[in-house]
């Protein structure tokens, strides 16, 4: 223990040290190079495949040190300069890259993006991984249309995701191109630009579509939100200038994101409210989900938050000033992820801008529900104290449970279902949209979407049953996911009990057998154990070797049971059959 306590702290202590140059106004290609050599990596590497009609190796030979400060190693296959994108790569590859210098083509733009269109889904068809598109940079030509009709049509390529380039010019300016670049290696892209693109691909982009994105950032105060120790110095004492301001706006950014913020804090908690309800602070106390100001340990604390939220210390960052308190915090909290508050605050702001696993490349309308449902447990936990039972909780919450089968415009939401679930996750397949997309458009599989209201919060779309037919009336449950928002109300069983209901008749409607048995299969995590639980309570029988339990589909004890909750039953996506 005291080893694996040690090295937690070396590490936590050479990330540190490594952020400052990584998270630099403009690194340097060399002394990043030189400090990725100092930060351990995993294996497997991650395996990146370029299609492109231009130089991107002054791009790729930076991400082996980008992508150390994220912890992983990187495998870049390039291919030859191309203009008709062949495709001529094979092999299996984990994200796919189309890196284009569109100014090389005679096409109009709505003539070049049908084009690309027709290429992209090409590779769509011969490689299940995520693909990236490079847009138009706005300085490398009037691209604006363009840039547009690529993000439209790429929202309907399932795995597809744009990369905004034209974004990275403007904020570069006339040091996005060097012209003397030309001449020496084929391109037009100044080394800063170089530079940042790969930051941009190492930190941003590649995390943001090879895991889920984290759901929490929780911050210290002293010395991080602000300047001082409020506890000596005073409301009026500590520092909240320009470069606060700015590090408490990106705050308010990451929630408007959709991502919790927490608040862990040494001081006296009339001290931190006084000084949130000063005009002092950009950052409302609205802002916050979740808070521990006390004078316990920060593990502890950040146990509580992790708590409130219902997340995994795994899906959050903890940013503050003290490396040792975030070494403290990492010994006891496995998985979280760190960041040191240094004494510039613009620093922090920069590196929350770039952190592995805070880009998105969009918000999701779940996001508001997400907070909406946080905001209203107190009031749910309320009725279940004046309860008598769990009948007149629920009939009290007024609950209200929507199913659809193969809801093809929600593909992105049951992508994030699949792979972000993990206390009720029972198979742990982590489907990729391709995936969910092929489930989509067969014939004899069905994904189930369930949807959940009660009178305080619509909590929208929180589980996912993925199913496939033998024709010999078997159904199997090939991957079960719920939200952990959901959990609690004590409605998994009629959730269930609806979306077998609905599949069965799916199954029938594509020319199937009646449904006679469903058989689970079920994976051993680290962290699905509630979900398995309830499989064995459920079906009354002990998980097998293979983690799998196979029930008779006839009415029980415990299916009647659930099915005399009052709950009310709808079938079709909401505001289709309102």
């Amino acid at each position: 223990m005291a080893v694996q306590m040690s090295t937690i702290v070396d590490q936590a202590f050479a990330r540190a040290e490594f952020q400052k140059v990584v998270f630099a106004q403009a690194p340097r290609r060399a002394d990043l190079l030189r400090a990725a050599k100092k930060v351990p990596t995993k294996a497997p590497p991650i395996r990146l495949r370029v299609h492109r009609n231009h130089p991107f190796e002054f791009i790729a030979s930076l991400l082996p040190a980008m992508c150390a400060y994220d912890g992983r190693s990187i495998d870049v296959e390039i291919g030859e300069y191309d203009d008709s994108l062949s495709l001529a790569l094979q092999g299996r590859a984990d994200v796919e890259l189309i890196w284009l210098d569109y100014e090389r083509y005679k096409l109009t733009p709505d003539a070049l993006s049908e084009w690309l269109k027709c290429r992209v889904e090409a590779l769509r068809g011969a490689s299940p991984a995520p693909i990236l598109v490079a847009d138009w940079p706005r300085r490398m030509g009037g691209a604006q249309g363009f840039n547009e009709s690529l993000r439209a049509w790429g929202k309907d390529v399932p795995g597809v995701r744009i990369l905004p380039l034209d974004e990275a010019a403007d904020a570069l300016g006339d040091e996005y191109l060097d012209k003397r670049m030309a001449s020496v290696g084929a391109t037009r892209l100044s080394e800063r630009a170089n530079v940042t693109l790969a930051r941009l691909m190492g930190l941003c982009w590649l995390p943001a579509v090879l895991r889920p994105r984290l759901k929490a950032v929780v911050f210290d105060l002293d010395n991080t939100l602000w300047g001082g120790v409020l506890g000596e110095d005073g409301q009026d004492g500590v520092i909240v200038d320009q470069g606060y301001d700015a590090l408490q706006d990106k705050a308010v950014e990451l929630a408007q994101s959709g991502l919790f913020l927490g608040i862990l804090s040494r001081n006296e908690p009339e001290d931190v409210e006084a000084m949130f309800a000063s005009e002092r602070m950009t950052l409302p106390s609205q802002s916050v989900s979740a808070r521990t100001i006390s004078w316990g340990s920060k593990s502890e604390g950040m146990a509580e938050i992790a708590k409130t939220l219902r997340v995994g210390f795994d899906a959050i960052l903890f940013v503050d000033d003290n490396p040792g308190e975030l070494a403290a915090v990492a010994s006891t909290c496995p998985g979280i992820q760190l960041l040191h508050a240094t004494p510039d605050p613009l620093e922090t702001c920069r590196a929350l801008e770039f952190y592995p696993g805070l880009f998105t490349f969009g918000g999701d309308a779940t996001d508001a529900l997400r907070f909406a449902d946080l905001a209203t447990n107190d009031a749910r936990q309320s009725l279940r104290a004046q309860a008598e039972s769990h009948k007149d909780y629920l009939a009290s919450l007024d609950l209200e449970l929507r199913v659809a089968v193969n809801p093809a415009a929600n593909r992105a939401r049951l992508h994030q279902l699949s792979q972000k679930t993990n206390q009720f996750n029972l198979s742990l397949q982590r489907l990729s949209e391709t995936d969910i997309a092929d489930v989509l458009s067969a014939s004899d599989r069905h994904v189930v979407a369930i949807w959940l209201a009660d009178k305080f919060s619509e909590s929208g779309l929180i589980a996912a049953m993925f199913v496939s037919a033998d024709g010999q009336g078997m159904l199997h449950v090939d991957e079960l996911c719920v939200s952990c928002r959901a959990l609690g109300r004590g409605v998994e069983d009629i959730m269930m009990v609806t979306a077998i209901d609905a599949a069965a008749a799916a199954v029938i409607v594509n020319g199937g057998a009646r449904i006679e048995q469903v058989r689970f299969q079920s994976e051993k995590g680290p962290r699905n154990y509630p979900a398995r639980a309830w499989l064995e309570a459920f079906s009354g029988q002990t998980l097998g070797a293979d983690g799998s339990v196979t029930v008779a589909w006839t009415e029980t004890p415990r299916t009647a049971q659930a099915r005399a909750l009052p709950v009310r039953i709808k079938t079709g996506e909401p505001n289709a059959n309102q």
